[in-house]
């Protein structure tokens, strides 16, 4: 009897783990080549996929949305999102000596995937989701097939060039120094730029999460605490970046059978399964401002996080990922306050959690 209780402990065991998703951690990096323009009056960047502007004027500067663009893969959608009326000209005021972030891409890498069809934002306009979606579950598929067939390795990645990445982003930006009314007689002084970026690296690896800080609100002046998440990879740093200006979006990733999710790291439960906001290429622009689920999805990722907290720690590559990881859990553990007996425990049994949640099956 006792061999027949310990027969279906471990066969509901097996089956626990056989139906776990596998999560891993995916970077996505965009090219640094041509996503920067600056003259006299103005600098533009692209983030990732949201476009900074500063005003390095005395005066106010004026963008033309009306005329102005983001080109996904060559498709074009105008900056002009509020104005229906397109006989006349939409003027985005930019302050003196000012950043403006213009507009914010949903990032279309986001949602659900399925060998079989998915269904994550049907009813798009945008004609470049299918291929591009489909370029990311192939590549997807080629790193989780080279981790799951070495189970040491921590991570791989895939390098695309511009005429090989499966997205590429350009934005055509209209503006001048005073703002066009209807019977005004002064000429204006248009000026134009185009900057560009692509998916350039994709590293999918292993990792852990050092949770942001619980912090209790208080009426005290001076709170102290750590505010953001920090995701730890083990992976090695691809080139050398502003972490102010990161061209690296950060994401966790779920695989099981036949499909996977990939979402931002951060997510609610909600967002992970689809639950909050339309998401797709459909909503490339954000026009739901009054939803605040909808304005957290449309973010790419950390604009709006201090400048002072770095949310991306590379570990490096290593061929024994579950030692490498319990190590520097457990160093992080002693110099958060954690005596080092039990650090190393509770970094042991964590380290143990993270092989079954990231093993991936071959």
């Amino acid at each position: 009897m006792k061999k027949i209780k310990i027969m279906f402990v471990l066969m509901a065991t097996m089956i626990a783990i056989s139906i776990q998703a596998q999560t891993q951690a995916l970077l996505v990096t965009y090219s640094q080549t041509d996503n920067v323009y600056e003259d006299e009056n103005i600098k533009a960047e692209l983030v990732r996929l949201s476009l900074k502007i500063t005003n390095k004027t005395n005066k106010p500067l004026f963008v033309d949305r009306s005329s102005s663009f983001y080109y996904v893969n060559d498709d074009a959608i105008c900056l002009d999102e509020k104005n229906d009326d397109t006989s006349h000209a939409y003027y985005q005021p930019l302050a003196p000596k000012s950043d403006t972030w213009i507009s914010t891409l949903i990032n279309p890498i986001r949602g659900k995937y399925d060998a079989g069809g998915s269904s994550f934002g049907k009813g798009s306009k945008a004609n470049y989701q299918s291929d591009l979606r489909l370029q990311v579950m192939d590549y997807m598929e080629t790193m989780r097939y080279e981790l799951a067939n070495n189970q040491k390795k921590s991570c791989t990645s895939i390098h695309l060039t511009g005429d090989e990445s499966f997205m590429k982003v350009k934005v055509y930006i209209k503006y001048d120094l005073e703002k066009y009314r209807s019977g005004d007689e002064k000429e204006r002084e248009d000026h134009t730029f185009t900057i560009s970026t692509w998916v350039s690296d994709m590293i999918l690896s292993k990792y852990y999460i050092q949770e942001q800080d619980n912090i209790k609100r208080t009426n005290a002046v001076n709170m102290q605490g750590r505010m953001t998440d920090i995701m730890h990879v083990f992976a090695d740093r691809p080139f050398e970046y502003d972490e102010d200006r990161s061209p690296i979006d950060i994401y966790e990733t779920t695989f099981e059978k036949g499909k996977f999710n990939i979402y931002r790291l951060g997510a609610s439960n909600e967002e992970k399964e689809g639950r909050s906001g339309k998401g797709g290429i459909g909503g490339l622009l954000s026009k739901n401002k009054d939803k605040k689920a909808d304005d957290e999805e449309m973010k790419s990722n950390f604009e709006e996080r201090s400048k002072a907290r770095q949310v991306l720690i590379w570990e490096g590559e290593t061929n024994n990922w579950v030692q490498a990881l319990q190590d520097s859990y457990e160093k992080y553990l002693i110099e958060d306050g954690m005596k080092p007996k039990k650090a190393l425990d509770e970094a042991k049994d964590f380290a143990k959690k993270q092989k079954d949640k990231q093993t991936l099956k071959p």
